[in-house]
């Protein structure tokens, strides 16, 4: 056999093993920008909403980029401790944020807040979104929403209302509420969601805003009357709830429960395209979904334009409540 054979052949060889090497899932991992292990900082405890949303994509991000994907939980401040990490965390992927519609909130409320988060930061994409559902007890007398207006409206400041926080997104959608209705209904701020359910099953309270699965055991009961939900789609876990769109209050729905992911501000591109195609991945894994759907959020998966387009539009609705109110925190 001839030399210029032999290395035919091996050069035949070492193409072909070349190409399947270059196939191979390990391969095609490393060639993602990630060199060491992603922390996703998360602003609240573990066990909250945003934890639980951040730990359902956690499986697909590691699989799609190749390395061990942590989820750090910052708590504090409403949030803002973790926002704040964000914001000053090098770009380069490796640190992620995982937020909810409260960070807007708190960007005009709170007076200690780090940043803007919609300039400050770069948009991967929204995880989940849930609607708002507005609650009365049923010691009110009041068996729908016009009723129960009329009630609040013939005792100005007699009527109550609970947050779980002041100057955060559910805060807002109360104040907007009374804003766009002319209702006088004081605040009363909590610090733990159980205690806002106590006091408004036993009357102390008057109303209370709730993601749907927190309350349903106890409009099921007859316990809470369900007034309405802030959206423009009636809710499909519990029937016959008008929605805010039906009722005629403008704007409600642009105050919602949304889960979403981000990446520190100059972040680059060719980065942040694998980061999006990665957690929309995640987003519409069926575990996922399934998971998702169960705790009553809907999967959303928006691109990049998409979600910067629906933050800013969300940011302008709370900055509008925060400067008719005056509401400053801190």
């Amino acid at each position: 056999m001839s030399i210029s054979s032999l290395t035919r052949r091996g050069f035949l060889f070492t193409t072909a093993a070349a190409g399947a090497t270059l196939a191979s899932p390990a391969i095609l991992r490393a060639q993602s920008f990630a060199t060491q292990p992603i922390t996703i900082i998360v602003g609240n405890a573990a066990g909250g909403a945003n934890d639980t949303l951040a730990r359902l994509i956690q499986p697909t991000l590691q699989a799609e980029l190749g390395q061990p994907v942590l989820v750090e939980n910052r708590p504090g401040a409403a949030g803002n401790i973790g926002l704040g990490l964000a914001l000053k965390a090098k770009p380069d992927g490796h640190t992620l944020f995982c937020s909810s519609s409260v960070m807007l909130a708190t960007a005009h409320t709170h007076i200690n807040a780090p940043g803007n988060p919609v300039e400050g930061l770069e948009h991967i994409t929204m995880i989940g979104d849930g609607n708002f559902t507005y609650t009365a007890p049923a010691a009110t007398g009041a068996k729908n929403y016009e009723e129960f207006k009329a009630l609040v409206k013939a005792g100005p400041g007699n009527f109550r209302h609970g947050t779980p926080g002041a100057g955060g997104n559910i805060h807002l959608s109360a104040e907007l509420l009374k804003l766009r209705e002319k209702l006088d209904m004081p605040a009363i701020h909590y610090k733990a969601a159980g205690d806002l359910i106590t006091d408004l099953l036993s009357n102390q309270i008057q109303m209370a805003i709730n993601a749907i699965q927190l309350t349903e055991p106890h409009i099921r009961s007859g316990k809470l009357v369900p007034l309405f939900t802030a959206s423009k789609v009636r809710e499909t876990r519990v029937e016959g709830i008008p929605t805010s769109a039906e009722l005629g209050i403008p704007d409600m729905d642009r105050i919602t429960n949304w889960f979403g992911l981000h990446a520190p501000k100059g972040t680059p591109e060719d980065i942040m395209a694998q980061l999006h195609a990665a957690a929309v991945k995640g987003v519409k894994a069926q575990a996922a979904v399934e998971k998702m759907t169960a705790g009553g959020w809907t999967p959303i998966g928006y691109s990049r334009e998409e979600f910067k387009a629906r933050l800013v539009s969300d940011d302008a609705i709370f900055g509008e409540v925060a400067r008719e109110t005056g509401i400053r925190i801190g």
